[in-house]
């Protein structure tokens, strides 16, 4: 993606990965007029779907958005309203409220089912096929090699390129062992023009406008994201295991087969049979859930890194996209208020280290009691997510971190 701004105080800067925090950035970048020329470079051949599918946009990631002129949310986004948590049987709903609606009634953002492919369609283009297999930084450009022979030399290099960042390991910034298998892995379906499904349109319980969460082999969920002709019911199920599924070729076979064999631990009652049944092979995901130790580094000279790159978190509390957001828009910020990079990227980080970790550990926390096998563990988690469902101080604490402590202040001025 190459975009011209008005002049300003950077010539060029460099975006490695082209997901949703990458485009966030080159967004503000430009929206703020830090510089006259961003280039956004993508790994992959190809804007891929299902690269992470459907995710809660919640109120810190919107504020965010709207903060650097992205609007219309009501175009691509569900909003949700009720929360929901079933019994083992997946038959009954032993607590539920809209606490969510509340929360959007009081700050004018609540949280949305969004499919990830419409926000980085809305964010923009972005080069393919470019491999980073050199970065070359001095004091006062910064060198980039692409494995298609591309090269570009730039003022400043953003490293949003995920949890294997390659900016990372080829600058050696900060630890450089692997990512951690946390022990649990997740399937992910897609049920497409959900409305048209018998399955999804006549239950009783997963409604548009509900989140249903139920307990089992790990955490249950159930949702609408998109809106119009995007619309999609998103479930997912996370379980246990001694190590990640293999690689294969035949990989949608081998999906099927290891998902049979979480079904069979499933009651028949459990609307998670009815929901595979009537999922595709093509829309059924399957991702072994990694995390990373907070890197206590996230810059050296002029790269700096963004995202998973440096705070990958489990998903258990649906901030991951949230918190790049966050992230590139508080690094524009940066950017556009400190005279010289390395006083921004100081800035940057001792606003968002803090931030970022107390999620990663509560996403850790969360993981940990929903995987647990001891009786009063479940119970704890029961009560907990309860608290939350009705609105008790959980939810409100939860939603005071979100909103209260989002970089963006004065944030009611873009309530729409």
């Amino acid at each position: 993606m190459l975009i011209k701004a008005a002049a300003s105080k950077y010539n060029s800067i460099a975006i490695i990965g082209g997901g949703i925090g990458g485009l966030t950035a080159a967004n503000a970048l430009l929206q703020k007029r830090i510089t006259d020329r961003v280039t956004v470079y993508e790994q992959a051949p190809h804007f891929i779907p299902t690269a992470g599918a459907g995710f809660g946009l919640s109120p810190n990631g919107q504020i965010c958005l709207r903060s650097i002129g992205i609007d219309g949310f009501k175009d691509f986004c569900l909003p949700f309203n009720h929360m929901k948590r079933i019994d083992l049987s997946g038959r009954n709903v032993v607590c539920e409220s809209n606490a969510l609606q509340q929360i959007r009634e009081r700050h004018g953002f609540g949280i949305a089912g969004c499919l990830r492919g419409d926000l980085v369609d809305l964010e923009g283009e972005l080069k393919y096929s470019q491999r980073l297999i050199g970065i070359n930084p001095s004091a006062d450009k910064v060198e980039l090699r692409f494995e298609s022979g591309d090269e570009d030399v730039v003022d400043l290099v953003i490293g949003s390129d995920g949890i294997n960042s390659s900016v990372a390991r080829l600058l050696d910034i900060d630890d450089q062992t692997p990512p951690i298998y946390s022990g649990a892995n997740i399937f992910y379906g897609k049920i497409l023009n959900p409305d048209e499904n018998e399955v999804v349109s006549n239950h009783p319980v997963f409604n548009e406008g509900s989140v249903v969460n139920g307990p089992f082999t790990g955490e249950f969920i159930g949702f609408h994201a998109g809106s119009g002709a995007s619309k999609t019911f998103i479930w997912a199920n996370t379980y246990t295991s001694s190590s990640p599924p293999p690689k294969r070729d035949d990989w949608n076979h081998g999906n099927i087969l290891e998902l049979e064999a979480i079904l069979a631990k499933y009651p028949r009652s459990h609307p998670i049979h009815a929901f595979a049944q009537t999922t595709h092979e093509s829309d059924l995901l399957h991702f072994v859930l990694f995390f990373r130790h907070h890197k206590n580094t996230w810059s050296k000279g002029r790269v700096t890194l963004l995202g998973d790159a440096c705070h990958a978190t489990l998903p258990y509390v649906a901030q991951g996209a949230n918190q790049a957001i966050e992230d590139a828009v508080y690094l524009a910020d940066c950017l556009k208020r400190h005279d010289g990079y390395n006083e921004a990227y100081t800035d940057y980080y001792d606003k968002r280290f803090p931030r970022t970790k107390k999620v990663v550990k509560f996403a850790g926390f969360m993981h940990k009691l929903y995987h647990s096998e001891n009786w009063i563990v479940h119970k704890a988690l029961d009560f907990l997510l309860g608290n939350a469902i009705k609105g008790g101080f959980v939810l409100k604490r939860i939603e005071q971190e979100i909103i209260d402590e989002c970089p963006v202040k004065n944030y009611r001025q873009y309530s729409p």
